[in-house]
Protein backbone atom coordinates (compact mmCIF):
# COMPACT_ATOMS: atom_id res chain seq x y z
CA UNK A 1 0.00 0.00 0.00
CA UNK A 2 1.40 3.39 -1.09
CA UNK A 3 0.77 6.44 0.94
CA UNK A 4 -0.25 9.57 -0.25
CA UNK A 5 -2.07 12.63 1.24
CA UNK A 6 -3.49 16.01 -0.27
CA UNK A 7 -2.29 19.13 0.93
CA UNK A 8 -1.72 22.78 0.37
CA UNK A 9 1.74 24.00 0.35
CA UNK A 10 1.39 27.21 2.86
CA UNK A 11 4.84 27.72 3.28
CA UNK A 12 7.86 27.40 1.70
CA UNK A 13 11.74 28.43 2.20
CA UNK A 14 15.28 27.70 1.12
CA UNK A 15 17.78 26.98 3.81
CA UNK A 16 21.21 28.32 3.13
CA UNK A 17 24.40 26.47 3.86
CA UNK A 18 26.10 26.94 7.06
CA UNK A 19 29.36 27.97 5.55
CA UNK A 20 28.41 29.03 2.26
CA UNK A 21 24.88 31.47 2.48
CA UNK A 22 24.50 31.16 -1.28
CA UNK A 23 24.66 27.81 -1.51
CA UNK A 24 21.10 26.39 -0.67
CA UNK A 25 21.16 23.14 1.09
CA UNK A 26 17.36 22.21 1.33
CA UNK A 27 14.03 23.37 0.01
CA UNK A 28 11.98 23.32 3.31
CA UNK A 29 7.80 23.42 3.39
CA UNK A 30 5.17 23.49 5.65
CA UNK A 31 2.00 21.72 4.51
CA UNK A 32 -1.82 22.00 6.18
CA UNK A 33 -4.09 18.82 4.83
CA UNK A 34 -8.34 19.39 4.74
CA UNK A 35 -8.26 18.78 8.91
CA UNK A 36 -5.86 21.65 9.13
CA UNK A 37 -2.98 19.68 10.47
CA UNK A 38 0.18 21.17 9.72
CA UNK A 39 3.51 18.80 8.72
CA UNK A 40 7.05 20.18 7.40
CA UNK A 41 8.67 18.72 4.65
CA UNK A 42 12.04 18.62 3.38
CA UNK A 43 13.49 18.51 0.04
CA UNK A 44 17.46 17.91 0.25
CA UNK A 45 20.05 19.72 -2.19
CA UNK A 46 20.72 16.40 -4.41
CA UNK A 47 16.90 16.25 -5.24
CA UNK A 48 15.60 19.67 -5.44
CA UNK A 49 16.30 20.30 -9.19
CA UNK A 50 13.63 17.39 -9.22
CA UNK A 51 10.86 18.84 -7.40
CA UNK A 52 11.37 23.16 -7.43
CA UNK A 53 9.01 23.17 -10.17
CA UNK A 54 6.85 21.58 -8.11
CA UNK A 55 6.59 23.13 -5.22
CA UNK A 56 4.98 26.13 -4.50
CA UNK A 57 3.50 28.14 -2.12
CA UNK A 58 -0.51 27.75 -1.90
CA UNK A 59 -0.58 25.33 -4.44
CA UNK A 60 -2.60 22.30 -3.71
CA UNK A 61 -0.52 18.88 -4.30
CA UNK A 62 -0.92 14.93 -3.65
CA UNK A 63 2.28 13.67 -2.76
CA UNK A 64 3.29 9.83 -2.41
CA UNK A 65 6.30 7.89 -1.43
CA UNK A 66 7.75 10.02 0.84
CA UNK A 67 9.67 9.13 3.99
CA UNK A 68 8.70 10.04 7.46
CA UNK A 69 11.66 11.36 9.84
CA UNK A 70 11.52 12.44 13.47
CA UNK A 71 11.38 16.28 13.70
CA UNK A 72 13.98 17.27 15.94
CA UNK A 73 16.50 20.09 15.76
CA UNK A 74 16.05 24.15 16.18
CA UNK A 75 14.39 24.89 13.33
CA UNK A 76 10.94 23.12 13.66
CA UNK A 77 8.36 24.59 11.59
CA UNK A 78 5.37 23.03 13.05
CA UNK A 79 5.16 21.00 16.29
CA UNK A 80 3.98 17.69 14.71
CA UNK A 81 6.33 14.61 15.72
CA UNK A 82 7.56 13.94 11.87
CA UNK A 83 8.46 15.67 9.09
CA UNK A 84 7.87 14.83 5.38
CA UNK A 85 11.82 13.73 3.63
CA UNK A 86 11.22 13.59 -0.32
CA UNK A 87 13.11 10.87 -1.86
CA UNK A 88 13.76 10.91 -5.68
CA UNK A 89 11.29 8.37 -6.16
CA UNK A 90 8.95 11.05 -4.55
CA UNK A 91 5.43 11.38 -6.50
CA UNK A 92 4.22 15.24 -6.80
CA UNK A 93 0.63 16.04 -8.25
CA UNK A 94 -1.38 18.84 -8.88
CA UNK A 95 -4.24 18.77 -7.53
CA UNK A 96 -7.46 21.36 -7.24
CA UNK A 97 -8.89 21.86 -3.89
CA UNK A 98 -10.79 24.35 -2.60
CA UNK A 99 -11.49 22.88 0.65
CA UNK A 100 -7.88 22.81 1.91
CA UNK A 101 -7.08 26.00 3.97
CA UNK A 102 -5.56 28.44 2.67
CA UNK A 103 -3.05 29.25 5.69
CA UNK A 104 -2.06 26.94 8.98
CA UNK A 105 -3.16 29.25 11.56
CA UNK A 106 -3.59 28.19 14.66
CA UNK A 107 -5.85 29.70 16.70
CA UNK A 108 -6.15 27.32 19.67
CA UNK A 109 -4.19 29.68 21.89
CA UNK A 110 -5.85 32.76 21.41
CA UNK A 111 -8.06 33.03 23.83
CA UNK A 112 -5.82 32.76 26.30
CA UNK A 113 -3.55 35.58 24.37
CA UNK A 114 -6.38 37.40 24.19
CA UNK A 115 -7.09 37.18 28.47
CA UNK A 116 -3.58 37.64 28.88
CA UNK A 117 -3.95 40.71 26.95
CA UNK A 118 -6.48 42.42 28.73
CA UNK A 119 -5.13 41.08 31.90
CA UNK A 120 -2.32 43.28 30.85
CA UNK A 121 -4.37 46.42 30.26
CA UNK A 122 -6.07 46.72 33.51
Amino acid sequence: MILKIKVRIIRLWEVPNYNNPNVVDSIELVLVDEKGSRIQASIRKTIMQRFSNMVKDGSCRVIAKFGLISNIGKHRATNHSYKLNFFFKTVVRECEDVELPLHGLNLHHLPKFLRMRLMNQS
